[in-house]
C-alpha cells in the first residue's frame, strides 16, 4: 500500500534572537517493523556539528539519538503493524548583520516488508523535500523567511535519492 508524507502547520518562529520555522511531516507506515527512515538534509550554513556545508547529510543517521526531531521514530523502533508518525522540526538561524541560509531536506521513508509477503524485497517508499531560505539585512532584520515544500511522491521498488548522495546498502 503506497503512503505520502503530509506537511503541515509550517509556521515561521521569531525567538531568542533567532528566525525560521516550525513545520511538521505526518507518516503512517503500513508496516513499521524493518521501515527504514533517511533524513537527509544540506545547507550552506550547517547548524548542526555533523553537517558538512554543502554536501547531504543523512540526519537521522549521524544525530538521531541527540535530535528530538527523531524521537517519534525511536519510540516505536520495536512496533509492528501499521503506525502513524509525527515529526516536529524546528530550525532556524541567529538573527546577525547579513546572516543567511539555504537548507534542503530529502526525507525519504521505506515501509517495513510485508509480512504476509516475505519474499517480496520490493518495499513502498514516500519522499518529501523542502527548502528554507533565512537572510537578514544589515541591521539583523529579516528580510526573506521562506520555507516551502519542493516535492512529494511515493511509489515502490528503489527509491530516489539526492544527487551526490551515496545510498546506504
Amino acid at each position: 500500500m503506497p503512503f505520502q508524507f503530509h506537511f503541515e502547520n509550517p509556521h515561521a518562529l521569531h525567538e531568542d534572537g533567532r528566525i525560521g520555522h516550525e513545520f511538521r511531516l505526518r507518516l503512517a507506515f503500513a508496516h513499521r517493523e524493518g521501515a527504514r527512515l533517511h533524513w537527509i538534509e544540506r545547507s550552506d550554513r550547517p547548524y548542526d556539528e555533523d553537517m558538512l556545508a554543502g554536501r547531504w547529510v543523512d540526519m537521522h543517521a549521524v544525530a538521531g539519538a541527540r535530535l528530538a526531531t527523531f524521537l517519534p521514530w525511536l519510540e516505536t523502533s520495536a512496533a509492528s503493524g501499521a503506525v502513524e508518525l509525527d515529526f516536529v522540526h524546528r530550525v532556524g538561524l541567529r538573527r546577525r548583520p547579513l546572516a543567511q541560509r539555504r537548507l534542503e531536506w530529502w526525507v525519504l521513508a521505506l515501509d517495513g516488508p510485508d509480512p504476509d509477503d516475505p519474499d517480496d524485497e520490493e518495499r513502498d517508499w514516500a519522499l518529501w523535500c523542502g527548502e528554507q531560505r533565512l537572510q537578514c539585512d544589515g541591521a539583523g532584520i529579516a528580510i526573506a523567511h521562506d520555507l516551502e515544500e519542493v516535492e512529494r511522491r511515493h511509489g515502490r521498488g528503489r527509491p530516489p535519492y539526492p544527487p551526490g548522495f551515496a545510498p546506504p546498502d
